[in-house]
């Protein structure tokens, strides 16, 4: 009631009366660490997210990393994968000292060994799945390979696969006892390859502790889709609704899986963006990064190739997250890892896919990507006090660096003050204050006067109605290489019936 009556007064007596804006609280409270699975078949490019990824590995609880060969790159019976695993922690291994002298919250080697499992396979990639055969260049490698006509139900359930092996592995079983635990925190599982594994871990819980349990567990799955990579995806998205009503492009796949699939928490399918990272056809595209730039910094930067990246996406909207520009469990926000819209009617209001977004949402980051990189890199040659950190983004009265939601009046003046921001290296900073439109639903102009200063002053439009406008401040230091931080304020109308 005091609330509705504060608001009466505002819209009666206006600018005469100091109303502040409505802080809400974040949609989604998130630990300081995100919980993840990681899904990989080590094929050309999958070692070097991983090593990208293990200079970042202390803001996640990586719960597991699951091996699972895939075609054509590898025969199910291939040691190629698990081997190409091995040797990167095993890198990681040799400079983790130098590393923890930067962070020491960097996982232990054997920490990340025991959590590595075998999945089992091997299915085609999507696309390729009744050419039953291939035979082509991958990466570095010519590859020839072969294989019977593929039917979800062989792979997946009781039994064994046409390998004669049983469908359960090591890595599906080890999923089951992660999907057992008592922590109710979102899992976020980074598809790189191989989600038949994961998709046997889902049959098997089911099976084990039954349709209750099971639908209890459902929502806390969160799956970043680089592709749908086999055809075990059909247990948690329709194919013919996503051949028919999006921009996935099965290839000689068909359905086979012959049953309404479940709903996880939510399914982000990047269906090209990811390219960006590994190739293109366009004449001026640059791979953001390659090993002419990474090698020479330590033991895993030696194994780094030219295969690409295009499986780190699906953990730069966590990074991205963590450097305070997005909340990781709404990714029409956009984020480092690209930016997703809602796949529409006939789909579970959480499913996402890349379609129709311009690929710029990923490429416009990459600047900020690849320095915060490169600037990992040093820890492996360089000591403390000779390396850049991150500067902190603060907004006074928002010192967390969660997403910032403000309930507004149009026409309303807000004040937004980023002069608390700091740099641990004392560095001079830089700010940028930008509305991010694709991001947002206003639909008019909002105007920045002076966005390079700290301090800014904002008039809200009339017409905002129920739309968002989406604010971000970029804090750059002047280090080398230059490293960002960010805050996003997301600005909403105060709604007619609540001010009545």
């Amino acid at each position: 009631m005091k609330t509705n009556l504060l608001l009466i007064l505002c819209l009666i007596l206006g600018a005469n009366f100091h109303c502040q804006p409505k802080i809400e609280q974040p949609q989604h409270e998130l630990s300081e660490k995100y919980r993840t699975v990681i899904l990989t078949d080590m094929t050309h490019d999958d070692g070097n997210s991983l090593i990208r990824y293990l200079y970042y590995a202390s803001h996640f609880d990586l719960e597991a990393m699951i091996i699972t060969n895939q075609l054509p790159d590898f025969n199910h019976d291939d040691t190629g994968p698990w081997d190409k695993a091995m040797s990167i922690l095993n890198a990681y291994q040799e400079e983790l000292p130098q590393l923890r002298k930067h962070d020491p919250a960097l996982p232990a080697y054997e920490e990340l060994l025991a959590i590595t499992k075998r999945g089992r396979g091997a299915l085609p990639i999507i696309w390729l799945t009744n050419t039953l055969e291939f035979s082509d260049n991958i990466a570095d490698r010519y590859v020839t390979s072969s294989w019977d006509s593929v039917y979800y139900h062989h792979w997946i359930g009781e039994g064994l696969t046409p390998k004669g092996e049983p469908k359960d592995s090591e890595g599906s079983d080890f999923l089951v006892e992660v999907f057992e635990k008592e922590d109710d925190r979102p899992i976020f599982i980074q598809a790189w390859g191989g989600t038949i594994t994961f998709v046997q871990a889902l049959h098997r819980y089911r099976e084990k502790h039954g349709q209750e349990k099971f639908r209890q567990l459902l929502p806390k799955l969160h799956l970043f889709g680089i592709l749908f990579q086999d055809i075990s995806f059909e247990f948690f998205a329709d194919f013919l609704k996503m051949q028919e009503e999006t921009c996935a492009d099965f290839g000689t796949a068909i359905p086979t899986y012959g049953q309404e699939p479940v709903t996880l928490g939510s399914v982000m399918y990047d269906n090209g963006h990811f390219w960006h990272y590994v190739w293109s056809r366009d004449p001026d595209w640059q791979k953001p990064i390659g090993p002419n730039e990474v090698n020479g910094h330590g033991p895993m930067s030696e194994i780094y190739d030219n295969g690409g990246e295009g499986d780190s996406p699906s953990y730069f909207y966590l990074l991205s997250s963590v450097f305070g520009l997005n909340d990781p469990l709404d990714p029409t926000q956009g984020s480092w890892g690209s930016r997703f819209e809602q796949m529409g009617d006939g789909f579970p209001e959480n499913y996402y896919s890349t379609c129709g977004i311009p690929q710029t949402e990923l490429s416009r980051w990459d600047k900020a990507v690849n320095n915060s990189f490169k600037n990992r890199l040093l820890w492996s040659v360089k000591e403390p006090g000779e390396v850049n950190r991150e500067p902190h983004a603060v907004i006074t009265g928002h010192p967390s660096g969660q997403v910032i939601h403000m309930s507004v009046r149009p026409g309303e003046v807000i004040t937004l003050d980023a002069s608390a921001s700091a740099d641990p290296d004392g560095d001079t900073l830089s700010f940028n204050w930008f509305r991010y439109d694709m991001a947002d639903g206003y639909t008019g102009n909002f105007e920045i006067q002076y966005p390079s200063q700290a301090k800014q002053e904002f008039i809200i439009p009339k017409d905002i109605g129920e739309d968002s406008i989406h604010l971000i401040l970029e804090v750059k230091d002047h280090g080398t290489p230059s490293l960002t931080a960010y805050r996003r304020i997301i600005i909403k109308s105060m709604k007619q019936t609540q001010k009545l």
